[in-house]
């Protein structure tokens, strides 16, 4: 009983930790990841989708949306200068 609990808290501290770890060494490589499925899968991207590979994915040329490539309301045109 006492090596199960043991093991238990051993993966529990390593999921724990490599979530930690994930989330400040591996963001520029996850997003990477995301942008090449995205274009992999050919799915549409968002402009929220755009903001995180930009700014928090810190991807230095990420896909752009649809409303910043052409724009067709006068909001995405100001959108589209404005980013």
């Amino acid at each position: 009983m006492e090596w199960y609990l043991n093991t238990l808290i051993a993966v529990c501290s390593y999921l724990l930790g490599m979530a930690f770890a994930g989330s400040f060494i591996g963001r520029k490589w996850m997003g990477t990841v995301d942008v090449y499925l995205h274009k992999l899968f050919k799915k549409e991207v968002t402009m929220s989708k755009y903001l995180v590979w930009k700014h928090f994915y810190c991807i230095d040329d990420p896909p752009k949306p649809r409303s910043l490539v052409k724009p067709v309301k006068w909001s995405e045109i100001l959108l589209a200068k404005l980013i």
